[in-house]
C-alpha cells in the first residue's frame, strides 16, 4: 500500500512539473496582440525614454545629454502617435480598432508608463497603475 501511494505521489509530481512543457507555447512578447509598425515605434520610443531617465538618475547621463535624448525620443513617439491618429481618421478599420464611431471602453496603453495593456487587465503589468474603464477615467 505504501509503495502504491509513493508511485501515485511521484506520478502526480512528475505531471505537475512537466505540464508547462506540454502547454501552449507563448510568444516572446508578453502581449496577446500583434503590434503595427507605428505602435511598435511608439512603444520603443517610450522604452528609450524610460531607459534614458534611468541612466540620468544613475548619473550616467549629464543633464544636457538627457534633455537631448528625451527630446529626440519624444519627437519619435509624437511622430508615431500622429501617424497612428491620421491613419485612424482615414480608415478606423484599417488598423483594427473597430467600426467608425466605436469608442473604446478600456485603455490600450497605460497612462502612467505607455506600456500596452492586455485585455481584461485591471492594473498595468509594467508600473502597476490602476486602470479604470474610460467612462470613469474621463468623468
Amino acid at each position: 500500500m505504501d509503495l502504491l501511494l509513493a508511485v501515485l505521489l511521484t506520478t502526480a509530481v512528475a505531471v505537475f512539473v512537466a505540464w508547462p512543457f506540454f502547454g501552449r507555447a507563448r510568444s516572446a512578447s508578453d502581449d496577446d496582440v500583434q503590434l503595427s509598425p507605428l505602435d511598435r515605434q511608439k512603444r520603443e520610443a517610450y522604452a528609450a525614454i524610460k531607459e534614458a531617465e534611468f541612466d540620468h538618475q544613475m548619473g550616467k547621463l549629464t543633464d544636457a545629454d538627457f534633455a537631448a535624448l528625451r527630446e529626440r525620443y519624444m519627437l519619435q513617439a509624437l511622430t508615431a502617435i500622429t501617424s497612428i491618429e491620421k491613419a485612424r481618421a482615414k480608415s478606423p478599420t484599417a488598423i483594427g480598432k473597430g467600426a467608425p464611431g466605436h469608442k473604446p471602453t478600456r485603455f490600450a496603453y497605460c497612462p502612467g508608463c505607455g506600456r500596452h495593456i492586455p485585455n481584461r487587465a485591471n492594473f498595468c503589468p509594467g508600473c502597476g497603475y490602476a486602470l479604470k474603464p474610460l467612462k470613469e477615467a474621463v468623468a
